[in-house]
């Protein structure tokens, strides 16, 4: 089987020749290739030329996970609450981006979303943190250099894949109506307090943002010729709610969503961090050998196989603390146990849980490549 083929029957739920190894990486081979962070965001040939030598060194992968190569113009662009960027208005050109929370949404616009149209309402918001993007003109150059970006990084994508490195989802980055609302327009707080004092008007403004979630996805996965999305789940957790609110809000909003992009021949890839152990009960009625259930370390990984290996592909999950601060030997038996365990009737691929640390010790990371090859369920 080459790369390509083992994740794909993984994700079926077949048994594959082996177990497919599928890291988010780029943080860590961007410090590891002596690359800034800046640079793995805004260049993406320095990008691949520093992943090139952390594969050369510590070993081959199947695939990238979700890669943040080349993404920077693009995420400061599409997010109402733009992220901090390192080596941008004055952050150090290693820092790491991060996602600084306010509130760019006032309670009483939640009803203001489906009068005025949610396309409408979402680039008036960008406007507020791009004030420049109130000139069309600007507008158009701004989408057309993020456009440029995702050109380069679908080259790039081509360039991978012909060196027997599958891009899992690219750019395709998807989130829920509740999740895009928490962690982009209205900040953690704010939005549990909504959903006990306007639950109605979240459901209102979730059903209207709902086509423009898919619209944005669909665009994504058209521009990247992959048929996987990542969609990213953490505020609708068991961490955030409870099962009461989880299934009046939020359940309905994941069913819908993977629904759609099944019935279009598109696989979710369901990147939960928080803990989602005690939904996981849940997940049984989304279609079945259709999703990847991607885990951070901080839900039960063997839980979900016990109650979903049967249902869907479990993907994770080697914590971010033991790679950074563990040794070989424990990355070994923890990656040894996962693929033993979660492999044995196949329906596994092993990850990192969420980002390998960008300063993550190299010999951890490369046990873990390499457990691959060593064990076989």
């Amino acid at each position: 089987m080459d790369s390509r083929e083992r994740i794909e029957t993984a994700i079926r739920l077949g048994k594959p020749d082996r177990v497919p190894v599928v890291p988010i990486i780029d943080f860590f081979s961007a410090r590891y290739g002596g690359i800034s962070q800046h640079d793995m965001l805004f260049d993406v040939r320095k990008s691949d030329e520093a992943l090139e030598k952390t594969l050369r060194d510590l070993g081959p992968i199947d695939g990238q996970h979700l890669s943040y190569a080349g993404l920077g113009r693009i995420m400061q662009l599409i997010f109402p609450n733009p992220p901090v960027m390192p080596g941008v208005g004055g952050e150090p050109p290693d820092g790491q981006f991060q996602f600084v929370e306010r509130t760019v949404m006032q309670p009483e616009e939640y009803l203001e979303i489906g009068r005025r149209g949610p396309l409408r309402w979402v680039l008036d918001k960008m406007r507020l943190s791009h004030p420049e993007l109130k000139n069309p003109l600007e507008l158009l150059k701004a989408f057309g250099n993020s456009f440029a970006d995702m050109a380069m990084i679908k080259r790039s994508i081509r360039r991978w894949r012909s060196k027997g490195v599958e891009s899992l989802v690219a750019f395709n980055i998807v989130f829920t109506p509740l999740e895009y609302i928490s962690l982009f327009m209205r900040s953690f707080n704010e939005f549990i307090l909504d959903l006990f004092r306007r639950p109605e008007e979240v459901r209102e403004a979730s059903r209207a943002l709902m086509p423009l979630m898919r619209r944005q996805g669909a665009l994504m996965v058209r521009m990247s010729g992959i048929r996987r999305v990542f969609m990213g789940g953490t505020r609708t957790s068991a961490s955030f709610l409870s099962p009461r609110q989880f299934e009046e809000f939020a359940l309905p909003e994941w069913e819908e969503m993977c629904e759609f992009w099944v019935s279009r021949g598109v696989t979710p890839v369901l990147h939960f961090d928080s803990d989602w152990t005690a939904f996981f009960p849940y997940l049984r009625g989304l279609p079945r050998g259709k999703c990847v259930l991607n885990l951070d370390g901080t839900s039960d990984i063997f839980a979900a196989k016990e109650q979903l290996g049967d249902h869907m592909c479990i993907m994770g999950d080697v914590p971010a603390t033991l790679l950074k601060l563990g040794e070989p030997e424990e990355v070994d038996e923890y990656c040894r146990r996962l693929i033993m365990e979660l492999g044995s009737d196949g329906g596994f691929i092993l990850s990192s849980g969420c980002t390998i640390p960008v300063d993550a010790k190299p010999e951890n990371v490369k046990t873990m490549l390499s457990s691959v090859h060593r064990y076989k369920p």
